[in-house]
């Protein structure tokens, strides 16, 4: 999907369910205020297999430094993305969604009894204050440091496929109709959102 795309839906959506005004005039809404923050919302709620754009950033992997079964490390040449898989060779299953340094779970991992391990392994997506976030892998054995599998979806529109681009519309609306103080045009863009991710279940 482009850019161009989901904000000419968003203002269909818009048109939709606010009909006093013109919606084909796009300076009349703050679309573009409220873009990046749609899509971001779409990209970190989406199923894996949903994102068409996944990266490879293995090779991207710097500064690893694994203490204590813990792998930390940085990643070059993306700034802005989502952890949608990490895998090493000792783990009984993959980690699908990294978790943040605010997630409660994330406290757990400093105690080596409850952090994660191999049988129920955790990866940790830390912000912080640098301009590259970090990862956090629980727990590695030093051997394996070299053998991940990772792969990141960046918060970008090309990381959408036409349905999520569909939600990704329905969710701007939603977000410019709540800026504009119209709850209920907004309610009903957000029953559309719903009813779009009850989609992706079926």
């Amino acid at each position: 999907m482009t850019r161009e795309d989901i904000v000419s839906k968003a203002l269909k959506c818009i048109d939709e369910v606010y009909p006093s005004s013109d919606a084909t005039n796009k300076n009349y809404f703050p679309i573009d205020s409220f873009f990046d923050e749609a899509i971001r919302w779409v990209v970190d709620i989406s199923p894996v297999h949903y994102l068409c754009e996944r990266i490879d950033v293995t090779s991207n992997i710097v500064s690893p430094q694994l203490k204590d079964g813990v792998l930390s490390f940085i990643i070059e040449g993306v700034n802005d993305f989502r952890v949608v898989y990490v895998n090493f060779p000792s783990w009984s299953r993959p980690v699908f969604n990294a978790i943040k340094e605010n997630n409660p779970r994330y406290i757990q991992q400093q105690n080596k009894v409850l952090r994660g391990n191999p049988s129920r392994p955790v990866v940790a997506h830390i912000l912080g204050n640098t301009c590259l976030p970090k990862i956090e892998c629980y727990t590695i054995k030093p051997q394996e440091k070299d053998e991940i599998e990772m792969f990141v979806a960046e918060y970008s529109e090309a990381s959408l496929s036409e349905q999520l681009g569909d939600i990704a519309a329905w969710k701007l609306a939603e977000i410019v109709l709540m800026a504009m103080s119209d709850v209920q045009a907004s309610s009903v863009c957000t029953a559309k959102v719903n009813e779009h991710l009850q989609q992706l279940s079926l």
